[in-house]
């Protein structure tokens, strides 16, 4: 027996009395040839941060460059652009004077989409005179709108009892044959109003209601302190043109239907 096999003999016996057991050296793998641990995929919905052990307080999210899970809250989507305007439809813009001082510069914005504007307006009328007119189904006939405008009102902002304009007012929208309409109600005046753009409100539908106030909040007025300034017609239409963008809910056979949102409820049938 050499002295190698006497030494390795001794230390196995020290182990085994020791309660051990004993592995040769041979079976022990290296270190190095161990196969590194796989890291843990990240939990989905989460973002990986790097934090030290030691940490009390979460860091805000950053990079994926760690090993501890944070919960990163999704940012909200953007605001839908809304699509743009129909080319090739027709748009009828019909009232008093102030629907000629928007409806120049609308026309001629809304030609540049590639739409048809026509106006026809009145100066000094009011609501029954296009209750009533002769011309309005003559002129509903000549350009077969897909949308109908409607300025009227700033002429009767004070007149006495205004209440009597809501079966005036229905009426109006009833020519319209069903067609998609919009009412763009008169800005304040300085010297005050009746109550009348409410009366517009609660009976205009199945129209779209438009506050022109909410849209372009203090026009400005030429000398009259009523028509607004040949700048502000223009700011006016680009406004206009937006919100009808903003709230138009096309359909199949209708290109300008509208949000219901925008459609006051229909009055109550006496």
């Amino acid at each position: 027996m050499t002295c190698r096999t006497i030494r390795y003999l001794g230390i196995l016996a020290l182990l085994v009395g020791c309660g051990g057991t004993a592995t040769p050296p041979s079976a022990v793998p290296a270190e190095s040839t161990l196969p590194p641990a796989e890291p843990a995929p990240p939990t989905a919905g989460t973002a990986t941060v790097a934090a030290s052990a030691s940490d009390k307080a979460l860091a805000p999210p950053g990079p994926a460059t760690g090993s501890r899970q944070v919960s990163v809250t999704e940012e909200p989507s953007m605001k839908a652009t809304p699509a743009p305007l129909p080319r090739g439809t027709r748009i009828l813009h019909i009232g008093d004077s102030m629907a000629g001082a928007l409806g120049i510069a609308l026309n001629r914005q809304l030609e540049k989409d590639g739409l048809v504007g026509k106006l026809r307006y009145e100066t000094a009328s009011f609501i029954p005179t296009w209750a009533w007119s002769k011309k309005l189904p003559v002129y509903l006939a000549q350009h077969d709108p897909d949308l109908v405008i409607i300025s009227l009102g700033t002429n009767e902002l004070q007149i006495d009892e205004p209440e009597r304009r809501a079966k005036t007012i229905q009426r109006l929208v009833s020519r319209l044959e069903g067609r998609p309409c919009v009412w763009i109600a008169p800005p304040h005046l300085d010297a005050g109003d009746n109550g009348l753009r409410d009366i517009i409100r609660a009976n205009c539908a199945p129209c779209g209601y438009m506050n022109t106030d909410a849209v372009y909040e203090d026009m400005p007025r030429v000398s009259d302190k009523i028509h607004p300034t040949m700048a502000a017609r223009e700011e006016w239409a680009r406004r206009v043109i937006s919100w009808l963008a903003e709230h138009r809910k096309p359909t199949n056979d209708r290109p300008w239907a509208l949000d219901p949102a925008v459609v006051p409820p229909a009055p109550a049938v006496e």
